[in-house]
């Protein structure tokens, strides 16, 4: 659980893939407690799959067949758009092999 009073995007929860291991990414969640002030960002190995993301409720994202190689990480960040402190939390949910 992270708060934040910034409009600068703060790391929520990571992943990274362990060396000689390879990941399978299922699914990401996130929650705020005011979504009308909270932003995510959501970055997998280095490609950012949304920025400025408004949703209106908690929610949950699955992947499916989404493989990762050793050291890439699954990235989700969130922001108060206007210094309002919002409390966030999120989890990645995954396996390696």
């Amino acid at each position: 659980l992270a708060t934040n009073s910034t409009a600068n995007y703060q790391e929520v929860v990571s992943w990274t893939v362990a060396a000689g291991r390879e990941g399978d990414l299922h699914e990401v969640s996130f929650f705020s407690d005011d979504f009308t002030k909270t932003r995510f960002k959501l970055t997998i190995a280095g490609a950012q799959q949304w920025t400025d993301l408004l949703v209106g409720t908690s929610l949950s994202i699955p992947f499916r067949a989404n493989r990762l190689k050793a050291g890439d990480t699954v990235l989700l960040e969130a922001k108060s758009t206007d210094g309002t402190l919002v409390t966030i939390d999120g989890s990645i949910s995954g396996a390696e092999r």
